[in-house]
């Protein structure tokens, strides 16, 4: 007895320092907060969030709570990258919308999306997908949409299309190879198992001596000291970028020129095309669902695009343009903007860095190129 009780003894105060750094770091969101808390703040309460990009967010869990927790179909999504962020609701005069853009997002990020809203009958009805020329350059997807791979899944069923029976990177009896089901959804809400799992507290104590920890706050600022993601989904980036030099980010577009770096459209030389029928296949079962499909070209800087046009490593980003523009005529749908600033009168000074536009410019990149009749 003497000998489980000094076992107790020695043990206990493990279990706390293990609970306590669980709990107080808690990176991945399970205890303190979870995504589904803030997903309630900003989707029932219109709540602004603060603090979520120093603290290592997953974007993905957050959109996959938000898009869960809508009570009603809105009438305007946004999909895309990140260079559709500061797509808001005021830009179309409606506060029946939604901004559902991911980091890094490729066509099985926009796939993910439009599966979850259509998993839970909430289909917009109408749908701007920002269409970035990197979308259809297979040699630099990443792996981050398979967070969301149950909802791939999903549309796959609803349109029929597969990539000859598999998604890429995908293991052996329907499972990934990290071993994880891909018909099992991430889990966004609060798991008290965490709180004395091992494997987190590794995790958790190597964030300590960088004081980084999971913690927002909220408010009914529209821009704070801190990178905001609003109650519509939109973004308002923190305030040391909203005020950057121009000369920084011409220094930062010369760099990217000077290194010959355009971001993930190297080793680019053709349309992957089985990107290209994925998106094709997502136009059609939107259309087929009766939702009006808006395509949206994000434009590059001027140095960038100059430097784009000149260099033949790249030229791949014009064909994508003319594909995207043939598409719309042919499928009778909207597309608005271009790569080309021209369009809409950019200039250095309306960028935060080399590829995002200042949210006061975005409705001008926002302009008709192609109109059904």
């Amino acid at each position: 007895m003497k000998k489980w009780c000094k076992a107790a003894l020695f043990l206990l105060p493990l279990l706390l320092m293990v609970a306590a750094v669980n709990w107080y770091v808690d990176s991945y969101a399970y205890l303190r907060v979870t995504y589904d808390e803030i997903a309630e703040k900003m989707t029932d309460m219109s709540q602004n969030v603060a603090g979520l990009e120093e603290s290592d967010y997953n974007d993905r869990n957050l959109a996959l709570a938000c898009l869960n927790s809508l009570k009603e179909e809105k009438e305007v999504v946004v999909i895309g990258s990140s260079r559709v962020f500061t797509f808001d609701h005021g830009m179309f005069g409606t506060e029946s919308f939604y901004n559902a853009g991911l980091s890094e997002a490729t066509i099985y990020d926009l796939w993910a999306v439009t599966g979850i809203l259509a998993q839970n009958d909430n289909l917009p009805e109408k749908m701007v997908i920002g269409v970035d020329a990197f979308l259809f350059n297979a040699a630099h997807n990443n792996e981050r949409w398979r967070e969301l791979e149950a909802y791939v899944r999903y549309l796959e069923k609803e349109t029929g299309w597969s990539a000859d029976g598999e998604l890429p990177g995908a293991g052996n009896g329907g499972e990934w190879d990290s071993g994880k089901n891909p018909a099992d959804p991430p889990d966004t809400g609060r798991d008290y198992g965490k709180l004395l799992s091992l494997d987190y507290f590794r995790y958790n104590i190597t964030c300590l001596p960088d004081g980084k920890r999971f913690s927002v706050s909220y408010t009914e600022d529209w821009e704070t000291e801190l990178y905001t993601k609003h109650y519509d989904g939109s973004v308002s980036y923190q305030k040391e970028l909203r005020e950057v030099n121009v000369e920084d980010v011409i220094a930062m577009t010369e760099q990217a020129m000077e290194e010959q770096v355009v971001y993930r459209m190297t080793d680019y030389r053709e349309i992957d095309a089985e990107s290209m029928e994925m998106f094709d296949a997502l136009i059609d079962y939107l259309q087929s669902r009766d939702v009006e499909v808006i395509l949206y070209l994000p434009p590059y800087s001027p140095m960038l695009y100059d430097y784009i046009e000149s260099a033949e490593a790249f030229q791949i980003a014009f064909a994508v343009e003319a594909k995207i523009k043939e598409l719309a005529s042919e499928k009778r749908i909207a597309l608005y903007g271009s790569f080309d600033p021209a369009g809409c009168g950019l200039e250095m000074t309306d960028l935060y860095d080399v590829y995002h536009v200042k949210a006061e410019k975005t409705p001008d990149t926002y302009y008709p190129v192609i109109l059904p009749d």
